[in-house]
C-alpha cells in the first residue's frame, strides 16, 4: 500500500466512529473533530492549499446553515472544514460520491412521502464518499 494511502488510514477510523455516533446521538462530538485536526497539522501535505480550503469549505458551509436557518449542524461544519484542511484539493474530490449518496436520499425522502425536510445525520455520508475517494482518487 502507498504511502499516501496509509496516511489517511487514522482518517477512515475516526471517520467510521464519527459516523457511529451521529447515526446514534445526531451530534459530532468537538474532541474527535479536535484529534483530527491535530492530525491533520501533521499530515497536510501542503498547509497552504490545506488553509485556502478548509477556510474556503467552512465559510460556504456556515453561510449555507444561517441561510437555511441551522439545517446543517456546526459539528458537520467544523468536520468537513478540518477534512478540506487536510486533503487540500483533493476534497472537492468527495462531492462526486457525495453528490450520488444525496441524490438517491433524496429520491428515496421523496418516494416515501418524507419530503425536502427529511433530516438526515451528514457524517456517514461524508464517510463513505472519503472511502470512495480514497479508493479511486488519492493517488497522486
Amino acid at each position: 500500500m502507498e504511502a499516501i494511502k496509509i496516511r489517511y488510514v487514522p482518517v477512515i477510523v475516526l471517520l467510521g466512529y464519527l459516523s457511529y455516533v451521529d447515526l446514534k446521538r445526531r451530534e459530532v462530538p468537538d474532541l474527535a473533530v479536535l484529534a483530527l485536526f491535530i492530525y491533520s497539522l501533521l499530515a497536510c501535505r501542503n498547509l497552504k492549499e490545506g488553509l485556502i480550503t478548509g477556510g474556503l469549505v467552512f465559510i460556504v458551509h456556515l453561510s449555507a446553515a444561517v441561510i437555511s436557518g441551522g439545517s446543517i449542524g456546526g459539528g458537520d461544519i467544523k468536520l468537513m472544514s478540518v477534512l478540506a484542511f487536510l486533503l487540500g484539493w483533493d476534497f472537492f474530490l468527495m462531492v462526486l460520491p457525495m453528490a450520488g449518496l444525496m441524490t438517491v436520499t433524496l429520491v428515496y425522502a421523496l418516494v416515501t412521502g418524507k419530503g425536502l425536510r427529511y433530516s438526515i445525520p451528514l457524517v456517514p455520508y461524508l464517510f463513505a464518499s472519503f472511502l470512495v475517494s480514497w479508493g479511486c482518487f488519492f493517488e497522486r
